[in-house]
């Protein structure tokens, strides 16, 4: 979905919607959406410079990363950000300056909002997902998940931490 930059007024342009997306957008492996992507996104022109600021919400499932088990992420997030035209890039040079690589840019008056969107929600996934602060993970030895029984090895995993102590010291 592209926003055409020359309807954007002096008082703004507001869109808000509701769509689904495929899995295959999310940068994390294992993770999907549950529920659709809802936005609302106010564009404001200062000349070429146009500020977005709205809110994404929406439902993701993912995978931990110590037990395995899949959970949902639910995401409420504001964003602002300035887009600028891609030919403020010098079109001589096969590069951008560390100044440009800041900027986020649209082409031929056309603003890509979903790419923006998914944008922002990939940003917000955690690097490392855990589906609770206080996950035990799962037991090295016999891989049983600790959230959900005790392990029979549980004497075993004492020695391992006796034996990683005394290395430590």
């Amino acid at each position: 979905m592209f926003i055409d930059t020359n309807k954007i007024s002096e008082k703004g342009l507001i869109v808000s919607n509701s769509f689904s997306l495929d899995e295959d957008m999310l940068i994390e492996e294992n993770a999907f959406f549950l529920d659709d992507l809802k936005y609302y996104v106010l564009f404001n022109r200062d000349g070429d410079r146009i500020q977005a600021k709205g809110n994404i919400k929406t439902v993701i499932s993912l995978r931990c990363v110590k037990c395995l088990d899949d959970f949902e992420l639910n995401i409420d997030l504001n964003f602002d950000i300035i887009l600028f035209p891609v030919n403020l890039v010098n079109s001589e040079s096969n590069s951008i300056s560390l100044d440009e690589m800041e900027y986020i840019f649209y082409d031929d008056n056309r603003v890509d909002l979903i790419k923006i969107l998914l944008e922002q929600v990939n940003l917000f996934i955690p690097y490392d997902p855990i589906c609770k602060s206080d996950c035990k993970g799962i037991c090295p030895n016999c891989g049983t998940n600790l959230n959900h029984a005790k392990c029979k090895c549980e004497n075993s995993s004492k020695e391992l931490n006796f034996l990683f102590n005394k290395i430590k010291r």
